[in-house]
């Protein structure tokens, strides 16, 4: 392999765990978000989505 393969290799896997953190964060939000309206939302009057 060359130093350019090695490179694009590095690269990639850098980009992969970016991507990765990126979308455990976003769910983790969106777990937080719907446990605060499960939890918050029967004491606010706010109406369940299903």
């Amino acid at each position: 392999m060359s130093w350019i393969g090695i490179v694009v290799l590095v690269v990639a896997v850098y980009a992969a765990f970016k991507v990765v953190g990126a979308l455990f964060k976003m769910a983790l939000w969106i777990g937080i978000l719907l446990f605060a309206w499960w939890y918050f939302g029967p004491r606010l009057g706010v109406p369940f989505p299903f």
